[in-house]
């Protein structure tokens, strides 16, 4: 039973506010949601077939992808509920793959906030740059993620508390487009 495929038809309310999220057709959307209920008929999505579905995505090999795609899957589970319904999905994945640089830099965020304190802390930068080396096949010692933290809070810390808050964060990666080939895992 819970393998059985959901056949009612998408709340319209969830529908128009996909919508306006994402700037995409009704049809899309609704087009989108049969592909995602084929791949995923509970209507919820783990971990594991997130990983799946990620992997496809990317030329890199499982390894690299693994963590990167944990904290992916962090930052589109919205409501923490271990879970990504098709709205989270949907929402995750048009606004990463199609929306403009300041909406990909708030999925951006929730990556590296990870305890969802609405900061992010040098510890939580750290884990996150050390995923994104191994996915981009770089050198811990040419220029080792502690020190990338360091620069990284040192240019967008402005009022320095040590931690980041989102606007630091979305406005610091905005002046400094440069850092977010390794910052963010959704560049073009």
């Amino acid at each position: 039973m819970g393998n059985k495929i959901q056949q009612s038809p998408l709340d319209q309310a969830v529908l128009d506010k996909l919508m306006e999220k994402t700037g995409l057709e009704r049809e899309v959307i609704i087009a989108w949601r049969k592909q995602f209920l084929l791949s995923t008929p509970s209507g919820k999505m783990g971990r594991k077939d997130f990983f799946k579905f990620y992997r496809s995505l990317r030329v890199e090999s499982d390894d690299k992808v693994k963590e990167i795609a944990n904290f992916v899957f962090t930052a589109f589970d919205r409501d923490s509920n271990g879970k990504i319904d098709f709205a989270e999905f949907f929402c995750g994945y048009a606004i990463t793959s199609l929306g403009t640089m300041r909406q990909k830099l708030d999925y951006v965020f929730a990556i590296y906030d990870s305890d969802k304190n609405d900061s992010i802390d040098r510890k939580e930068m750290i884990r996150v740059i050390s995923a994104m080396y191994g996915l981009l096949g770089k050198v811990n010692d040419d220029y080792p993620p502690e020190r990338f933290t360091d620069d990284v809070f040192s240019l967008f810390d402005t009022n320095k508390d040590r931690a980041l808050t989102k606007d630091e964060f979305i406005e610091g990666v905005m002046k400094n487009p440069y850092l977010s080939d390794i910052i963010s895992p959704f560049n073009e």
